[in-house]
């Protein structure tokens, strides 16, 4: 497959703004240590030892232009329940939305205070170690938000002031998905749709492209998956 060139968004202005952002969000959190993933170099290593070869396409083997026309062909058709979707998972923390939901499923399920401790300690480790590795591909790859490839480009929400791939809303739902999935079996098709939504809500919010979304939930699975796969080595759950 041939490679394609794709816009930095380093060098690219903001629609309205005269000037490429150079107050990007912690761009170091990229290199922040992490629970369960650590480095030896180049490499990233899981909690067995093992390198891990990361579940996400490289940018240059994106069509860029052919994403922008789908967030352009989105916001046009836009619905109200859409662009709800945008509003609730794209103002504050997502973890807003998500705790009530963790401790409803533990109360549910009479989940013990001491696994409800336990669970909640790996699932908060692996989000803060979700965050790092979306940054760190964030500000490797540098690619430029959907509002600058278009400048013309009017989005639902404000675009936030780092790179676009992969989408941090999507890493963090595939972590929570696969995580609590394990722990909450009954609940999978419903915690499936609820982060397939979150993630989409990206798109609907023009910030981000279908791709970042798409790519950012494999990410976050996988990474969610090395955090189960430890869970079950150490037999408690």
């Amino acid at each position: 497959m041939n490679s394609r060139d794709y816009l930095r968004w380093t060098q690219l202005p903001y629609s309205g703004e005269l000037y490429p952002p150079t107050d990007g969000v912690t761009p170091e959190a990229g290199s922040w240590p992490m629970f369960f993933i650590s480095r030896r170099g180049q490499d990233f290593i899981d909690p067995f030892g093992q390198v891990i070869q990361w579940n996400i396409k490289n940018p240059n083997l994106i069509d860029w232009q052919s994403e922008l026309q789908i967030v352009k062909q989105t916001l046009q058709n836009l619905t109200p329940q859409q662009i709800q979707i945008a509003y609730r998972w794209g103002t504050g923390e997502v973890s807003k939305q998500l705790i009530p939901i963790i401790y409803n499923m533990m109360e549910t399920y009479g989940i013990a205070s001491t696994r409800a401790a336990r669970l909640l300690g790996f699932y908060h480790a692996a989000i803060n170690d979700a965050f790092v590795i979306a940054w760190y591909f964030k500000y490797l790859w540098d690619v430029a938000r959907p509002c600058q490839y278009d400048r013309n480009l009017k989005t639902v929400l404000f675009t936030p002031r780092f790179p676009t791939y992969p989408s941090a809303h999507a890493v963090m739902a595939g972590c929570s998905e696969s995580i609590l999935s394990y722990y909450f079996p009954q609940e999978r098709h419903r915690l499936h749709e609820m982060f397939e939504e979150c993630a989409m809500s990206r798109e609907y919010a023009g910030v981000h492209f279908k791709v970042d979304n798409d790519e950012g939930l494999k990410l976050g699975r996988q990474l969610g998956q090395i955090v189960v796969n430890l869970i079950i080595a150490q037999n408690i759950r």
